[in-house]
C-alpha cells in the first residue's frame, strides 16, 4: 500500500482518482485542486508519491517536479498530462517525472503506473510513446482559410471563373474577387494556376511566382 497526495482542477475527476486508488488498496492522504497547493500537502503528510493532473500550457507546471523533490527526495511523482497539442520530447524532459499518464487513462493503467513507481521503476503511457515516435505532420496551408474562402479556392482550382462561382454561391462577382484576393494573400500565391497546383498537387512543376493573378 502506498500513501498519496492527488491534485487535479476537476473535482469529479479528482474524486474518481481517489476512488480508484483506494479500491486498489492505496491511501489518499490529501487532495487539492491546484498544482501549486501540492507542495504544502507533501510537506505536511510526507506521502510516498503524488499524482498531479497538469496542463502543459500552464506556467505552474514548470519546475514543479524539482520543487516537489526538494520536499522529499524519495517522493514518487506521477503526472497526468492534459496536452494542448502534440507532446514532444522537450515536454517530457521538462516534466522530469517517475510516471507519466495521458488524460483519460484507464483505471487499470493508473493502478499499474502507481505500482511501478512504488517499486522504484519508471512508467510512461503507451499513447505518449506513440506520439513521440509518430512523425510530425506539417499543417495544411488550406486550413488557414475561412469556410467561404475554402469554397471559392476549391471552385477556382477546378477551373470555374468568377461569374460561375458567384452564381453557384449566390453572391456577387465583387464578393468572389474579395475572397480570392484574401486566398492569394494568405497562401502567398500569384494566381489561379498556383492555386490549382497547391490544391491538387499533381506532382507537376510549380508555376512561376511573381505574377499577378487575375481576380
Amino acid at each position: 500500500m502506498s500513501t498519496l497526495v492527488v491534485a487535479d482542477p476537476r473535482g469529479v475527476y479528482l474524486a474518481g482518482l481517489e476512488w480508484v486508488l483506494q479500491k486498489a488498496g492505496h491511501d489518499v492522504v490529501a487532495q487539492c485542486r491546484r498544482p501549486a497547493d501540492v507542495l504544502a500537502h507533501v510537506e505536511r503528510h510526507q506521502p510516498d508519491m503524488v499524482i498531479v493532473g497538469v496542463d502543459l500550457a500552464d506556467q505552474q507546471t514548470s519546475g514543479l517536479s524539482s520543487r516537489l523533490k526538494a520536499c522529499s527526495i524519495t517522493l514518487g511523482i506521477i503526472f497526468i498530462v492534459q496536452p494542448a497539442g502534440r507532446i514532444d520530447i522537450k515536454d517530457i524532459q521538462a516534466l522530469d517525472s517517475d510516471g507519466l499518464l495521458l488524460d483519460g487513462i484507464s483505471h487499470r493503467y493508473l493502478v499499474e503506473c502507481v505500482s511501478a513507481v512504488a517499486a522504484g521503476k519508471k512508467w510512461i503511457d503507451n499513447k505518449i510513446v506513440q506520439q513521440l515516435l509518430m512523425p510530425e505532420t506539417q499543417p495544411q496551408p488550406m486550413s488557414r482559410l475561412t469556410g467561404r474562402e475554402t469554397e471559392v479556392a476549391d471552385l477556382v482550382s477546378r477551373g470555374l471563373r468568377n461569374k460561375a462561382i458567384a452564381k453557384r454561391l449566390h453572391v456577387s462577382e465583387g464578393t468572389v474577387k474579395m475572397h480570392l484576393h484574401h486566398v492569394y494573400e494568405k497562401l502567398h500565391l500569384g494566381g489561379r494556376a498556383e492555386l490549382a497546383w497547391m490544391a491538387h498537387g499533381k506532382g507537376a512543376e510549380r508555376p512561376g511566382t511573381g505574377r499577378t493573378g487575375l481576380l
